[in-house]
């Protein structure tokens, strides 16, 4: 299981060796049917809306979680195909999780074999709170994953 690590109290980063090739754990990071799979619990809904998978090009994602709507967006800054993904992430309707402005995900995919590392490193948060939640969903998000990437 991944655990979260505070390198700062701005940033968090989670890692998690994937039982799956490097290129299939980068496709259930990219392609909406397979990131739906695993982005969010199984009791919560949610919908790509947008993915627009280069540099500066858009995401945006949107769902129920518990009864409460949620949206989140943002724009990719940098896009390597099976190495590396860098964007930015704003919670619409969430400012308690997300602060005033925008924090930046960088997520590496590290061959490992017939196994992938996956690195993810949030930062740039305001408050404590949203880098501990963070934490707590990133962990539930890579646990998901290698079942989406298998």
């Amino acid at each position: 299981m991944a655990k979260p690590e505070t390198e700062a109290p701005d940033r968090v980063r989670v890692s998690r060796t994937i039982q799956a090739s490097r290129q299939r754990v980068y496709r259930a990071w990219t392609e909406p049917e397979l990131l739906m799979k695993w982005f969010i619990e199984s009791d919560g809904d949610m919908h790509v809306r947008e993915l627009d998978l280069r540099a500066g090009g858009r995401y945006r994602f949107e769902g129920l979680e518990r009864g409460k709507p949620w949206a989140l967006e943002g724009v990719y800054l940098e896009v390597r195909p099976g190495e590396r993904l860098v964007y930015t992430w704003k919670w619409e309707n969430d400012l308690a999780l997300g602060g005033p402005g925008d924090t930046i995900v960088t997520v590496e995919f590290h061959d490992r074999g017939k196994q992938t590392e996956v690195i993810v490193t949030q930062e740039g948060f305001t408050n404590a709170l949203a880098s501990d939640e963070h934490g707590r969903g990133w962990v539930g998000c890579l646990d998901r994953l290698e079942e989406a990437a298998a």
